[in-house]
């Protein structure tokens, strides 16, 4: 199974091209669905770990994403030891909160879109030709407004 590597404290996430020491771990990171959450300890500090979305082309993100208490202690050991190499195990499956097991970052279901109400929203939006501002005082040329 997955079991130890490296990496270096070099983002605010932990890219896939960065896991060093066990090729197996990495390409286990690479191959996860996005929004898979998975527990990692670095340095002695376990805490929750989010597979990132796929980018808007479609590719998956080689990347890790910190979330709860792990994205503070992250955060922290970028800002005073960037550049380190730590330590980083996989941890057994562990139960986190609601929003650490990535339940929050779920985006609804697509509204579906019927041609009744691409007419309505096409309807309402002509509804408003005559609605804008309208000056009721003397109109002005550029000139006269800039007294040339």
């Amino acid at each position: 199974m997955l079991k130890m590597a490296t990496t270096t404290v070099s983002d605010f996430v932990i890219w896939t091209k960065h896991i060093h020491g066990d090729d197996a771990l990495a390409a286990h990171v690479a191959s996860l669905p996005a929004g898979e959450v998975l527990s990692l300890e670095i340095d002695g500090v376990e805490g929750p770990w989010r597979k990132m979305d796929d980018g808007k082309d479609g590719r998956p993100t080689p990347g890790l994403r910190p979330i709860g208490r792990a994205q503070a202690f992250w955060r922290d050991l970028y800002k005073t030891r960037r550049g380190d190499v730590v330590r980083l195990e996989v941890r057994e499956a562990a139960r986190f909160g609601v929003a650490e097991q990535g339940a929050a970052f779920v985006a609804p279901p697509r509204l579906e879109r019927t041609d009744d109400s691409r007419r309505a929203a096409l309807e309402a939006f002509l509804a408003l030709a005559g609605q804008g501002w309208r000056s009721e005082g003397r109109t002005l040329t550029r000139d006269e407004m800039h007294e040339r």
